[in-house]
């Protein structure tokens, strides 16, 4: 059953932020950050995708420096922290997404079952 848990928030981030380049934004932020060339962003991409996550986390942040209101960066800094282990910073960075993003269909979901994970680990 576990199993079948985080496979379901696999699926759900990777829709979200579409391995870091396919997700399209209807915010500028997440645009400009993509458009714009953020090589933090890129770079962090290439860790996430190389499964260095600790590594993703810094670039992520970097980037988040450049361009602190692009939706795209802050899923893929959360999944990151999820990928590490840091369920209340990925959850705080989803918030963050659900801020950004209020109307993206599939931010409540994946922030639901960031709060189950989160419960059944206390």
């Amino acid at each position: 059953m576990r199993l079948g848990y985080r496979s379901t928030i696999w699926v759900l981030a990777l829709l979200l932020i579409g391995c870091g380049a396919a997700y399209q934004s209807e915010s500028t932020g997440a645009r400009q950050a993509i458009d714009d060339g953020n090589s933090y962003f890129k770079q962090g991409n290439v860790y996430l995708k190389k499964k260095k996550y600790h590594k993703a986390i810094e670039q992520y942040q970097q980037a988040l420096r450049l361009d602190p209101d692009a939706a795209i960066i802050h899923a893929a800094l959360g999944w990151a922290y999820y990928k590490v282990g840091m369920l209340d910073a990925a959850i705080a960075e989803g918030e963050e997404v659900m801020r950004l993003e209020p109307n993206h269909p599939d931010v409540p979901k994946l922030m639901e079952l960031l709060y189950q994970e989160r419960d059944r680990r206390r």
